[in-house]
């Protein structure tokens, strides 16, 4: 059995580690609040450019539009441009693994994959599979913002548009509720209208308080007098919806991570409470063996005296 020392040294290690995870737990729960807030800020903005985009379309030029936009044709040459979204630190269960074994699958369905990686650990898995990295983006802030975001959709749509990607696909993770996430990949090059509706309306998280949002009515729009050429207010508005859904893929991923990191500290905080309890119970055996042992060598020792 281990000294009493030995396993005093550990319930005192063991109460630190305790301590640190729970405040981690505590941070992480806060900044995950946080994230949820700030991305229910983006959707009225996303919505509205949503709507003048569609009564765009319906009042001037319809669906040839898309035709001529180049953000909405698929490019003949190119790579096929992986965004793998993860975090720079570890200390949040599986949310790196699950984002990363679907970028795996990926690599290994399609070929010529270049990669955009956001995120420490996207790099390094980038530099492992021998996958050609375009560019790196790490060392974010911990509550995802616009100017995160910028950078990211700049050099994607650049990229785009100088035909060196055919396509982009992003490898991120959805926020569905604090206990809930699922690492998904999706197209975001080149833009369809269901991808960007289907963007708009998964900013609502599914479950949580604030899944219970109320929906505004829809504002009545009427025709427009277009003081600029169509083709450059059309181009402008779909460059603002691109920039939403890549800071909405962060917002997602940023939300993700901290849900992930406070489940994970809990777990931490749960199982370090549990082995304290085991260690208190092998200290009070080892205690009560002392004093057992030294009962008997008493006892031994007045059966000597008396004996004689």
């Amino acid at each position: 059995m281990p000294s009493k020392r030995s396993i005093q040294d550990k319930i005192r290690a063991t109460g630190n580690i305790r301590q640190i995870t729970r405040a981690m737990e505590l941070v992480a729960a806060t900044k995950m609040r946080k994230a949820e807030h700030v991305a229910l800020r983006a959707r009225p903005f996303a919505k509205n450019a949503f709507r003048l985009l569609r009564n765009l379309l319906s009042y001037a030029h319809g669906e040839q539009a898309f035709q001529e936009s180049s953000l909405f044709q698929k490019n003949e040459k190119g790579d096929t441009c992986l965004l793998l979204i993860t975090s720079d630190r570890g200390l949040c269960g599986s949310y790196n693994t699950s984002v990363l074994r679907g970028a795996v699958k990926f690599i290994r369905e399609e070929k010529n994959v270049r990669g955009v990686a956001v995120g420490k650990k996207a790099a390094t898995f980038f530099r492992k599979a021998g996958i050609q990295m375009d560019a790196e983006f790490s060392q974010l802030s911990d509550i995802a913002s616009l100017a995160d975001g910028s950078p990211i959709a700049e050099f994607l749509l650049s990229q785009y548009e100088k035909g060196i990607y055919q396509r982009v696909f992003s490898c991120s993770t959805m926020f569905l509720s604090a206990l809930s996430q699922k690492a998904e990949l999706r197209e975001i090059l080149p833009l369809s209208v269901q991808s960007l509706q289907d963007m708009i309306q998964g900013i609502l998280p599914q479950k949580g308080m604030y899944a219970k949002q109320e929906e505004k009515e829809e504002a009545v729009f009427y025709p427009y007098v277009m003081e600029l050429p169509f083709n450059s207010l059309f181009d402008a508005l779909l460059r603002q919806l691109f920039y939403v859904e890549v800071l909405h893929l962060l917002f997602e991923s940023n939300a993700s991570e901290h849900a992930s990191r406070m489940v994970a500290m809990k777990n931490a905080t749960e199982n370090a409470t549990d082995i304290l309890d085991t260690l208190t119970l092998s200290l009070n055996k080892a205690r009560q063996a002392a004093i057992t042992q030294e009962l008997a060598e008493v006892s031994t020792a007045k059966e000597a005296l008396t004996a004689e």
